[in-house]
């Protein structure tokens, strides 16, 4: 066994510790729990949007999205050839580089889409976190994560404060749709797809934060009392799933976070934190003998860490001087945490077709957003390599990964004129 394999399996940080099978079965279980009882570790949030029907053409929607890294606004319409973005803006998210107060945060979203009101019909909010949707549709802020900073955010009505901002600015009331990101993607990729050629469809975003979503007939929302059987969206919130095994890596980390314990499954396999992960892997490896003198000088030096430049380093596209066994060893540290992402990913996605039954008589619809996936050059092998062997051939599932530029845009807008 080489040095680093040894290592990581010490301290608990072996990808391998995520058995596809079990992990799977636990995260279905807590699904369930969550759908029958109000559950912190998946909250199983009813969102009381639908979207099994085509998207209305030719009506424009005002979208804001307030992601993990970027704030956006644009004006979106469908037209007979596909979705139209107009007047795109894009800024740094309130509160990511220093705190912000709900009614700055309030102010700068109003601000920013007042010249897009004499054209939009309707706002669509994309709210990148955790808020209990209303059936009104309008969002309760339960709590921001991804070490975003907002203070008073805590129970504010997102739709409520921002048409009353919007009021106090001259603009006449239009109808709000808050929406988080995950059924924003669901919407997005579906949209310009046949819905009939898929046995279900299910929302993944893999970027900055990671969360799921799927549509589930009503009455299955027991806590909630639902009795018809037209199927909801349901915004998992799976990112907040603490029962994977944690390693010694990822309780350090934690404990240096402001949120500790809280979304450690995020904390686990999103791109806000794996190049951390990995910092602080690679600087244990380097104290504990697994590197050479000169490579251990080299890591034990180094200030920070970001995913992009470890899911560089973990393909081979290794610093200068490192190589002969400190490559071997750093590349095989870099990959397991990697490679254990896709397995908690993985076991996510197929607990939601254990719920759901997608995949079984046609393929599910596996709608993605996000820069992990779509820019690693690391993760997404090791998440169809999962999929391969525990959706379809344990499973017998069928699926396909979708993607669509802009999709949370495109998708907010869709959710708005579908609801």
């Amino acid at each position: 066994m080489i040095k680093a394999a040894e290592f990581m399996e010490r301290h608990g940080m072996s990808a391998n510790r995520i058995d596809l099978d079990v992990c799977t079965k636990a995260i279905y279980a807590e699904m369930v729990r969550g759908l029958e009882e109000k559950l912190d570790t998946m909250p199983m949030i009813a969102t009381y949007l639908r979207g099994e029907t085509d998207v209305p053409k030719n009506r424009k929607v005002a979208v804001i999205d307030a992601g993990g890294t970027n704030f956006r606004t644009a004006l979106v319409s469908f037209t007979k050839e596909g979705a139209v973005i107009e007047k795109l803006e894009k800024h740094d998210m309130p509160g990511l580089h220093e705190p912000a107060d709900w009614t700055d945060f309030i102010s700068h979203t109003a601000q920013s889409i007042l010249p897009l009101m004499d054209e939009a019909e309707a706002i669509g909010f994309s709210f990148s976190y955790a808020a209990e949707i209303t059936p009104e549709k309008d969002g309760r802020v339960i709590s921001i994560t991804k070490q975003v900073d907002i203070r008073n955010a805590s129970g504010k009505l997102l739709g409520a404060d921002l048409i009353a901002e919007l009021k106090r600015l001259g603009v006449p009331e239009k109808k709000i749709v808050v929406i988080n990101d995950t059924p924003a993607t669901l919407f997005g990729g579906s949209a310009p797809l046949k819905k009939n050629r898929y046995d279900g469809f299910i929302g993944l975003v893999v970027g900055t934060g990671a969360n799921s979503c799927c549509l589930l007939p009503e009455n299955r929302i027991k806590k909630l009392g639902f009795k018809g059987e037209e199927k909801m969206l349901v915004n998992l919130e799976s990112g907040y799933y603490c029962g994977f095994p944690q390693g010694d890596f990822d309780k350090e980390m934690d404990e240096n976070l402001p949120d500790t314990g809280h979304g450690t499954s995020e904390k686990m396999m999103s791109g806000r934190y794996l190049g951390e992960i990995c910092f602080y892997a690679l600087k244990a490896a380097a104290r504990e003998g697994v590197f050479s003198e000169k490579a251990k000088e080299f890591i034990l030096d180094m200030k920070f860490f970001e995913t992009p430049i470890a899911d560089k380093w973990g393909s081979g596209k290794l610093p200068k001087g490192i190589y002969g066994e400190d490559a071997v060893n750093m590349v095989y540290i870099i990959d397991e945490i990697f490679e254990r992402s896709a397995r908690c990913v993985a076991c996510t996605l197929c607990a939601i077709m254990m719920l759901t039954g997608d995949g079984q008589n046609k393929p599910a619809c596996i709608a993605v957003d996000g820069s992990l996936f779509k820019k690693s050059r690391l993760f997404r092998p090791y998440l169809e390599d999962c999929m391969a062997v525990y959706a379809e051939e344990i499973m017998g599932r069928r699926y396909e990964f979708v993607t669509v530029d802009e999709a949370t845009i495109i998708g907010t807008a869709a959710g708005v004129l579908l609801n």
